[in-house]
């Protein structure tokens, strides 16, 4: 059982916002193409019986998918800023399905960014080359951050466009695969709230500071943005989202006792919230390059892991851990893409591929986002190499 520490407890009223008109959204079924789905439905079970001796195909897909490593992306994004691109339904879907039309991906993942909530909340904000997202409100501590708009129907109002373009994409692919939506956990969100945007070398300074000195005005900020958390994933499913991913991206910057309380316990929240009111969402969590065997006892589908995670613990580790009740995702380095030799992509992919202990139980993807200067001749190689391998 998680549990926060007595003196962080914290006495705040949970809302949840579910807009009215997700009920206008058309209803899909399942998806034709559901590989990935079968996947997680095998979670519990070490051999599917009625498969038992046929060739297990493995379902794929990018973190990132749909990006910037895409010519047919780059030049979209030639007219417009990142965040238009977001904000517009019918561009997003059709970026959304950009990886769709070229690699037949098994998962078509929202075009979107877990920072897109803060801009709901109020705050500007502009992608700088090499020095990532700039807001243009600080929040140094819990009086900075309530100038903000906190009111949680506003908010996921202000998120309509996410919801729209998940519906769209559903139509314009005819409900071909599934769609995944996500969010970013409330500990990963904090830290890009708070963090120091001009230190390179120290840019979460910040952010361990008000967590060091000032615990209980952190889990206040944090418990309001788990709340939009938790509404911003309702909304998501209840517009056709049939799997969700929480992204703890910024995880691996405290170590995992930090990690149980501040991160921890709020995706936890998040998780029993989701299967209270959906509980036939399925769930991916991904913790960048951090753990806590706690991790265990959250109802989640799929763990997505780092090529670090996966070299430095092996397979069996999160296997065991979860008593096999577990789909693993990733893990291959991003960097591995960026080869000039697709062959060696090839290689380091059939590496991968063979330390995961349970195929049945395994989608292939990367350990992290992939990057813009990957290739797409190496994604074809890392396809080729994953329908290869049963």
């Amino acid at each position: 059982m998680l549990k926060i520490n007595a003196s962080s407890s914290l006495h705040l009223k949970d809302e949840i916002y579910i807009r009215p008109e997700s009920s206008k959204y058309e209803k899909f079924g399942r998806p034709s193409n559901d590989l990935i789905l079968r996947v997680i439905e095998n979670k519990d079970n070490e051999i599917d019986e009625k498969d038992k001796g046929k060739k297990k195909e493995i379902p794929f897909w990018i973190m990132r998918q749909a990006g910037r490593y895409l010519p047919e992306y780059r030049e979209l994004k030639k007219n417009y800023d990142f965040f238009d691109l977001c904000f517009n339904p019918e561009l997003s879907s059709n970026i959304t399905i950009m990886p769709y039309k070229r690699f037949s991906c098994d998962l078509v993942v929202i075009f979107s960014d877990i920072l897109i909530i803060f801009i709901a909340m109020g705050i500007d904000i502009k992608f700088v080359e090499n020095v990532g997202p700039i807001f243009n409100k600080e929040i140094n501590n819990l009086e900075d951050f309530t100038k903000l708009n906190l009111n949680l129907k506003e908010i996921i109002n202000n998120l309509h466009f996410v919801y729209d373009s998940i519906n769209l994409t559903k139509k314009k692919i005819n409900n071909a695969v599934p769609v995944l939506g996500f969010c970013g956990s409330p500990f990963t969100l904090f830290t890009y709230l708070t963090k120091n945007n001009v230190s390179k070398l120290m840019p979460y300074e910040k952010s361990l500071k008000l967590i060091y000195e000032n615990s209980k005005d952190t889990h206040t900020i944090l418990n309001i943005l788990c709340n939009i958390c938790i509404s911003h994933l309702l909304n998501q499913i209840d517009s056709g989202a049939n799997i969700i991913q929480i992204f703890d991206s910024n995880a691996e910057i405290v170590d995992k006792n930090i990690f149980k309380e501040f991160s921890l316990y709020y995706i936890n929240k998040i998780i029993k919230t989701i299967k209270v009111y959906r509980p036939n969402t399925y769930i991916i969590l991904f913790v960048k390059d951090n753990f806590h065997e706690d991790i265990k006892n959250l109802d989640i589908e799929i763990l997505s892991i780092t090529h670090k995670q996966l070299i430095n613990n092996g397979s069996n580790y999160y296997y065991n851990l979860f008593k096999n009740k577990i789909i693993l995702q990733g893990a291959l380095d991003p960097h591995i893409l960026l080869l000039d030799n697709k062959e060696t992509v090839k290689k380091y992919t059939s590496q991968m591929i063979q330390q995961i202990s349970y195929k049945n139980k395994y989608i292939a993807s990367l350990g992290h986002g992939i990057l813009p200067n990957s290739k797409i001749e190496n994604v074809h190689a890392f396809i080729q190499t994953v329908k290869s391998m049963k």
